[in-house]
């Protein structure tokens, strides 16, 4: 394999160099704060695959400016407390807890509050808490979190850190506490694509490895977790089908796999090679979560369809992404509408849609098995 251009997200860097290591893989490029990454990949720095938050990627996907056939979620990041290695451990388990132990520290070690995820949240943490002013000479900023690790790791006098894990547990000689306490905490999910003017097969090859089918293993021992999103792959077929059937079931709806649902015979052929889209969501573990796929229907329009969760993954926003991405997509795709056709018992999928902008179609609909249909004019 070529040597794989990245600019990317800090915290990715542990994962990205954990793969290319057991790919035999050569990497080479920009890792650092997230602000600053996307500023050089919008100034055309030279890549072949971009990791941003999933946000600054499905603005990208929209614009066209990466492939939004190629994006893959890494998984999410909790901002979190660090210490130097032998270090005791201070507790850091609510917000009272987190004060006494920032006030006892010589200094604190952060990225960028600017530019960087974790730096931004950090300053508004030090000020919800009443330390900004407090905190100022100790204070000790840095590019991106990677080097304000190192930075940690080498300091002589009562330290403490706080920037993504995957930081933290790439960074020899630092130790990862606890993630920011309830209230203050801050999970962040990171998405990767490929850069449509770089080099498109070794990026791809590599993406797979670093975020397509089996790579949750991977991701966990790098510090990511959560639900992450990625494209389909014939591996994922059979969940598909059963999640979409046990659902129609439980909810007393009637299944078509003659017509309505004749796609879940081969989403790939069905949606990607007609120039669509079709993600599925799996969890931590890699167990598949949910799925959502684009149809193109022709003149700029495309239909959302299989839009469908795993009871245990409702409720934790990932239906939202499914959404965000797919109506990124289609912006970058080229369409100008999303149509869709749901049933009036998929109450809160609903008010999701008329959340994202869709409004009401007075048509009749399709699909026997819905009553409603809605559509999305893009801009």
């Amino acid at each position: 394999m070529p040597t794989v251009r990245f600019v990317s997200a800090g915290a990715a860097q542990g994962l990205v160099g954990a793969v290319a290591r057991g790919a035999d893989a050569s990497v080479e490029g920009s890792f650092g704060a997230v602000g600053a990454m996307l500023e050089k990949y919008r100034a055309g720095e030279a890549c072949d695959v971009v990791i941003l938050t999933h946000a600054q990627i499905t603005t990208l996907a929209a614009e066209g400016a990466v492939d939004p056939q190629s994006c893959m979620d890494l998984g999410s990041v909790a901002t979190s407390i660090a210490v130097r290695a032998g270090e005791s451990v201070p507790e850091v388990n609510d917000a009272a807890s987190l004060r006494a132990a920032l006030l006892a520290a010589d200094s604190i070690y952060t990225p960028d509050t600017a530019k960087s995820t974790a730096g931004g949240h950090v300053a508004k943490v030090l000020a919800r808490l009443g330390l900004d002013a407090d905190a100022g000479g100790r204070l000790r900023m840095f590019p991106n979190g990677a080097t304000a690790m190192r930075a940690l790791a080498a300091s002589k006098d009562k330290a403490i850190g706080c920037t993504q894990a995957t930081e933290i547990l790439a960074t020899p000689g630092a130790r990862l506490v606890a993630p920011l306490p309830r209230g203050l905490d801050l999970e962040t999910v990171y998405t990767a694509a490929v850069n449509k003017s770089g080099r498109r097969a070794p990026a791809a090859a590599f993406l797979q490895r670093l975020a397509g089918f089996g790579s949750h293993e991977a991701r966990a021992a790098a510090g990511f977790g959560g639900y992450a999103i990625r494209p389909v792959t014939r591996a994922d077929y059979e969940a598909i089908r059963a999640l979409v059937m046990g659902t129609l079931r439980d909810l007393g709806l009637q299944a078509d796999p003659a017509g309505t649902d004749r796609d879940l015979e081969d989403p790939i052929a069905h949606y990607v090679e007609r120039g669509g889209t079709f993600d599925v969501a799996v969890d931590a573990h890699g167990r598949f979560a949910g799925c959502c796929g684009l149809f193109p229907q022709g003149e700029g329009t495309c239909e959302l369809r299989k839009m469908y969760l795993e009871k245990e993954a409702r409720g934790h926003g990932v239906g939202k992404r499914l959404l965000e991405r797919a109506l990124a997509f289609a912006r970058g795709l080229g369409f100008r509408r999303v149509e869709l056709e749901t049933a009036s018992i998929l109450e809160r999928a609903i008010a999701m849609y008329t959340a994202a902008g869709f409004r009401p179609l007075e048509r009749r609909t399709e699909a026997a098995r819905c009553d409603q249909a809605y559509a999305l004019d893009l801009k």
